[in-house]
């Protein structure tokens, strides 16, 4: 061995990425280093018994095509990203860079193709946690234009009687939804920093809060009645979003009059409420897309505010499903507590 196929080797030994050698007619493995070893979890024997199609199945079909017309025809290498399976059957995602090398002989064709493997795992997650970071940003905003509606809409709405009569009183109702709105940002964007969908919890009964709700929001010819003397363990203001929607969505799309329950679920197989109402309901066909982002039935509508509900939902560990009153308006379940 000359002192530069000496040379070469122990970069091949050495090498921290994975390099595989492989015969460009019979696509077999002819010869591979330590690292292409411990990243597939495969001894050297095993691996030189192998096809490109047992390390990467899915791929194989691409990167041939890839090594075709880039390597073979044109002379160049190729750089690519595939999914590798190890011996234990996880998959890693790899970057791989792949070149035709030298000819035996002068003048003749390339037989022999190198691969280097470079497992990119931690890139591949850190791509995918910043695709989260940037899309629970997308629905924070979100949450935040379509929840600060109401509040706003009580300032306005309590702004005009105050002009209207003279009661200044009605700057007390203004000071506190300015109070809530601030609040709902500050923590939305404690929140989005932190990655969580709701905070710390306490104990919340859910007919008192639901009356608060009631009483702030302008319900019009609607009522609302109250079965549920229960407590949950919840974030609050999370819970008083989760609330506020569902009641917006029956007073938007339950007709008029309506009537809005808030109830108990506690049988042997469940537990948790319920808010339903005396409405027009909702089609059994639309039942698993009203959750979407963005469904909405309504001109005015975001079509964010079930969504909103069914991400509070989730991040208590519940589950909530869609069904129908008796009356034949929509009813909404939340258990799992």
């Amino acid at each position: 061995m000359t002192s530069t196929e000496e040379r070469y080797r122990k970069i091949f030994e050495h090498n921290n990425d994975a390099v595989m050698i492989v015969d460009i007619e019979s696509e077999a493995f002819v010869d591979v280093n330590p690292a292409a070893c411990e990243l597939l979890g495969y001894s050297r024997e095993e691996l030189l018994s192998m096809h490109p199609e047992d390390i990467h199945p899915d791929d194989v079909e691409r990167i041939r095509e890839e090594f075709i017309t880039q390597v073979h025809e044109e002379g160049t290498g190729f750089t690519d990203d595939l999914m590798c399976l190890s011996k234990s059957g996880e998959t890693i995602p790899v970057e791989i860079s792949g070149a035709a090398l030298d000819p035996e002989e002068e003048g003749g064709k390339s037989t022999r193709m190198i691969a280097m493997l470079r497992d990119i795992s931690q890139r591949v997650e850190h791509r995918r946690r910043l695709e989260k970071k940037i899309e629970r940003l997308d629905r924070f905003a979100s949450v935040v234009s379509h929840d600060l509606r109401n509040p706003l809409s009580i300032i306005k709405g309590h702004t005009e009687l105050a002009r209207e009569t003279g009661e200044l009183e009605r700057l007390d109702a203004i000071d506190e939804a300015v109070d809530r709105m601030d609040g709902m940002l500050s923590k939305l964007l404690r929140l989005t920093r932190e990655g969580n969908v709701i905070g710390d919890r306490t104990d919340v009964r859910i007919g008192t809060l639901s009356r608060q709700i009631w009483t702030d929001m302008d319900t019009g010819d609607a009522t609302l009645g109250i079965t549920s003397s229960r407590t949950v363990s919840a974030d609050p203001e999370r819970l008083r979003e989760l609330f506020e929607n569902l009641f917006d969505n029956a007073l938007h799309h339950g007709g008029s009059p309506v009537t809005v329950r808030v109830g108990s679920i506690d049988t042997a197989d469940e537990d948790g409420f319920f808010v339903e109402d005396t409405g027009e309901g909702i089609p059994i066909d639309s039942r698993e897309t009203v959750f979407e982002w963005g469904q909405t039935t309504s001109a005015e509508g975001t079509g964010f505010g079930l969504t909103i509900v069914a991400d509070i939902v989730a991040a208590h560990g519940w589950q909530i499903r869609v069904t129908e009153s008796e009356e034949g308006g929509a009813r909404f379940e939340i258990t799992g507590m």
